[in-house]
Order: structure tokens, then C-alpha cells, then sequence
């Protein structure tokens, strides 16, 4: 990509930089189009450089929304270090149900990006998912070491209760994802996770 300096001098946009920006595009034109309608040849229009380019980096339309995808979901939903469970948590899975209810949140949880032909891209998905339930388990393992949280809890499966709860109301329900879920499923779960005599 080439553009313009604020002196005039023409400049070269490569590496990261070139990266954010093809990714800003392909989440933009998600939000804009729907993923089923995202072609190569638009997100290079946009950004100003020839399609070419984006095939030579990610070599096929399914692995460039991934890539879009699960990048926009590390921004999107943080993993919290608040020192109370409670807070962590709610904050976690108030972050991840927002996150759901956008198009590209939407379009991730469903899956619609991944081609079933194409195990770069399923192991893509799997690796980033494997990766922020390692990284969202951190939650419960403070916990632990606070002494809010019993040591015989298994971390993953209250990732995977919280955020298996918000997917579900998108992959199956399809009825809104209720503001009061996120708090409450904490609640639920707080009920069976921490110290007696603790409240989070």
C-alpha cells in the first residue's frame, strides 16, 4: 500500500501496520455486508493495495476473516485482574456477551468463517480458542491463590459454563442475548466455586 506523508513524499505501507489496516477493513466490511458477502477484492479496494497482496499474506478468504476475527476478540473481550473473582468474572462475561452481539462477535461464534476443507483454518480456530480459554482461566486461578476460590475447582470448565452460556444464546437461541445473563450466570457459578465464608 502507498500512501501520501503529510510533506507530500509517497510512503509504503508494509509489514504490521499493512496488517491493522487489512484487518480493520475485513471487520468493517463484515459489520457492513455480512461475512457471507466479504470478498478479497473489496477489503483490498478499501484498502488501497491489489488483491494479490492479501492472497500472498493469507493465502485465502476463510483464513483472512479468522485472522480478523480472532484478532478483533482479544481487543474486544480483555481478561480482567480486578483481585475480586466476582468482579473478574462479571466483567469477563458481561465483555464477552457484548462482544456477541456485535456482527464480527456474532460471525466468530457461529463458526461461518471456517471451512470444513481447509485444516489450516480449523487449527487456527482451535489454537486461538485454546488459547484465550488458557488465558480467561487466569480468572480462577487468582482466585485461588486469593483464597476466594475452593483448589479443587476446575478453571476450564467455569470458562467453559460462562462462555458456552453466551454462545449458545447465539448459535442456537437466537433471541437476544438478555442483559441480566451475565451477572447472573456469575452469580450461579460464584454459588458453586468459592470459599465457604467469602463472597468474591
Amino acid at each position: 500500500m502507498v500512501t501520501s506523508s503529510e510533506d507530500g513524499r509517497r510512503v509504503a505501507v508494509r509489514g504490521r501496520k499493512l496488517r491493522a489496516l487489512v484487518l480493520d477493513a475485513t471487520i468493517a466490511r463484515i459489520e457492513r455486508v455480512g461475512i457471507d458477502n466479504v470478498r478479497i477484492a473489496d477489503i483490498a479496494a478499501d484498502v488501497g493495495v491489489h488483491e494479490t497482496s492479501l492472497y500472498r499474506r493469507w493465502k485465502t478468504l476463510p483464513r483472512l476473516l479468522v485472522d480478523a476475527l480472532v484478532s478483533r476478540t482479544a481487543a474486544e473481550v480483555p481478561i480482567p485482574d480486578t483481585g475480586s473473582i466476582r468482579s473478574d468474572l462479571e466483567l469477563f462475561t458481561a465483555d464477552l456477551a457484548r462482544f456477541a452481539r456485535t456482527p464480527a462477535g456474532t460471525a466468530l461464534i457461529r463458526g461461518t468463517v471456517v471451512s470444513d476443507t481447509d485444516p489450516e483454518v480449523e487449527a487456527a480456530r482451535r489454537d486461538f480458542w485454546v488459547q484465550r480459554l488458557s488465558a480467561a482461566e487466569a480468572i480462577i486461578e487468582r482466585g485461588k491463590q486469593r483464597g476466594d476460590v475452593r483448589p479443587d475447582v476446575d478453571a476450564r470448565l467455569v470458562v467453559l459454563t460462562l462462555g458456552g452460556l453466551i454462545h449458545l444464546y447465539v448459535t442456537h437461541l437466537g433471541d437476544g442475548i438478555p442483559a441480566r445473563l451475565p451477572d447472573e450466570a456469575v452469580a450461579l457459578v460464584l454459588a458453586g466455586i468459592v470459599r465457604s465464608g467469602t463472597c468474591g
